[in-house]
């Protein structure tokens, strides 16, 4: 191939088109360096790391700088500490994609096992060197002139700037916490904590304590708490289903603990592992048949969560009364919880129904009165708005967070509109209550870094996903999802933490539905801007990677 030298560079002509450019002295899709700036060091900020250095080996396009606010990685399980908390899917599909574990310790695992496997994956793979840790971005602001976003970060204490061509927010669903709305509740003089920011050193052996709310937290933190505590009082608002282990069928000989034997058959036949996995994968994917209302799975499903739960709560008449629920099973998050129901029957629990009025300096009042307590656990959940914890301004002055006030509305889970050159990882109607996330952080994943090498070898300057194409999918999507259990009268955060309305959290349709759905890039779904007035720039000097390097240029021939 002849060298660059060897052209004349192109000068405009005398009646120069108001699309002309000069050509680019550069071999088709040649990429330039985008900087991508993450949000969270979670597992699919991880994730994203590793596909960028390992996996795609992508390094050569993106210079990848991730942002976490903690002193650690790992997100919500560097965070949730709580007592009991653990992962209510079968462990050993909740990993990461590359990195299979042989040695969880059981079927199901709790919170430390979690962290330390994301951490030893972490250091493994040379992952944390993309994190900056103690860093909390504030603010994030698209200047829509030179194409990049301006970025504000807390760091230790200290203001530093940054900015970048693509942003990604993986700082997860279910990571801002905050107090419920209770009016007294500044007032209270004992101990008071959030499931989200427990204080390990503290000791309730002996003490009184109040759990407000049932869902997965206090599931899981109130059998832990019964143990040693005088008294537990669970209040609850509304009864949910609380279910049987998923996929308890696959567990060794019904036993939730593994062995040091079998421990060591799995890291010694990956084979034997890979198939264990599968089967996993394959009959949790299933579980979107028994989601659609009035079909048999759905309705097997709900006749075998109700025995099950009478059958737990001992034939109790009044128990079965107050947190049987009259709902179908699912329309709330489903969290494993036999050990919250065998709690229950325990001397020391009590399941209050009657609203909180208020709390007191010492306790908790309702309509029948006040009762004192040493410790008022709120295990009452997050926002799950889906708005930004930052302030994220996009094209023409947008705040997402006004935006989304009402009701979040986004592109798959993974764009908003006004937004260019912005992903999201399990946004608004992303498949985050059926089937295995981790699958679905993959596929989100390898979509992001799709669109990153269109822009970086197209010459793109944004990608913004048109309003009326959201609006188009809102609307198709909320249509379709009336036929699932979600749509039912309770009160669950797929609703926005409302009783009726549109579901916001969840995508309308299986896994697979929404990994197809993401394998391929819909760019008719996009505003694109060009990083020149003629789109067609990228296409070079005519000459192709190939011809420059000299490689078969017959590739196309089969035999």
């Amino acid at each position: 191939m002849p060298s660059n030298e060897s052209f004349s560079h192109s000068s405009p002509p005398t009646d120069t088109p108001a699309n002309w450019v000069s050509i680019l002295e550069q071999p088709l899709f040649t990429p330039r360096k985008l900087r991508l700036v993450c949000i969270g060091a979670g597992f699919s900020g991880l994730i994203l790391a590793h596909k960028i250095k390992h996996e795609l080996k992508m390094d050569d396009m993106i210079d990848l700088q991730i942002y976490e606010k903690n002193p650690e990685i790992g997100g919500t399980w560097f965070e949730n500490r709580y007592p009991g908390a653990a992962c209510d899917v079968p462990a050993h599909v909740y990993v990461f994609p590359f990195e299979p574990n042989p040695n969880w310790s059981s079927f199901y695992v709790h919170g430390p096992e979690i962290w330390q496997y994301m951490k030893d994956t972490a250091v493994k793979w040379g992952l944390e060197k993309f994190v900056s840790f103690n860093s909390r971005v504030n603010e994030t602001v698209w200047d829509d002139e030179v194409g990049k976003w301006k970025i504000k970060v807390d760091y230790s204490g200290n203001t530093i700037s940054d900015e970048c061509d693509v942003l990604v927010n993986a700082s997860g669903f279910l990571n801002k916490w905050s107090w419920p709305t209770i009016e007294g509740l500044e007032d209270f003089k004992g101990k008071r904590l959030h499931t989200a920011a427990w204080d390990e050193s503290y000791d309730w052996t002996g003490k009184r304590v109040a759990i407000i709310g049932n869902g997965s937290s206090a599931i899981q933190l109130l059998p832990e708490i019964q143990r040693t505590a005088k008294e537990v009082v669970n209040y609850i608002r509304n009864p949910t289903w609380i279910a049987t282990n998923y996929l308890q069928e696959f567990a060794e000989n019904g036993k939730f603990v593994y062995t040091e034997e079998k421990k060591k058959e799995l890291r010694e036949n990956p084979e034997m592992l890979f198939e264990m996995r599968k089967k996993l994968e394959h009959g949790f994917n299933q579980f979107f048949h028994s989601m659609i209302d009035g079909t048999p799975a759905q309705k097997a499903m709900d006749q075998t969560y109700r025995k099950k739960m009478e059958d737990a709560l001992g034939g109790n008449p009044e128990l079965i009364q107050r947190l049987v629920p009259e709902f179908n099973v699912g329309c709330r998050r489903l969290t494993p919880g036999d050990g919250y129901l065998d709690a229950l029957h325990e001397k020391n629990v009590r399941v209050e129904l009657t609203p909180i009025s208020r709390i007191t300096e010492t306790g908790i009042a309702t309509e029948n009165g006040p009762e004192d307590y040493d410790l008022i656990v709120c295990a009452t959940g997050f926002d799950v708005s889906f708005r930004p914890s930052w302030n994220l301004v996009g094209r023409n002055g947008v705040k997402l967070s006004d935006a989304w006030k009402v009701e979040p509305k986004g592109y798959f889970g993974m764009c908003a509109a006004d937004m260019p050159n912005y992903f999201i990882y399990a946004g608004p109607n992303s498949p985050v209550a059926h089937g295995v996330l981790m699958g679905s952080m993959d596929a989100m994943t390898l979509y992001i870094l799709k669109w990153c090498r269109k822009i970086a070898t197209e010459d793109i300057k944004s990608i913004t996903v048109k309003p009326e194409v959201v609006d188009d999918l809102s609307v198709w999507s909320q249509e379709f999802l009336k036929r699932t259990v979600w749509a039912g009268e309770c009160r669950s955060w797929y609703k926005n933490s409302n009783t009726k309305g549109n579901i916001t959290a969840l995508h309308a349709g299986s896994v697979i539905h929404y990994r197809e759905m993401l394998h391929d890039l819909r760019g008719e779904d996009f505003d694109i801007k060009y990083r020149s007035r003629n789109e067609f720039r990228f296409l070079g000097n005519g000459f192709t990677q190939r011809d420059a390097n000299g490689d078969d240029l017959a590739y196309y021939l089969k035999r």
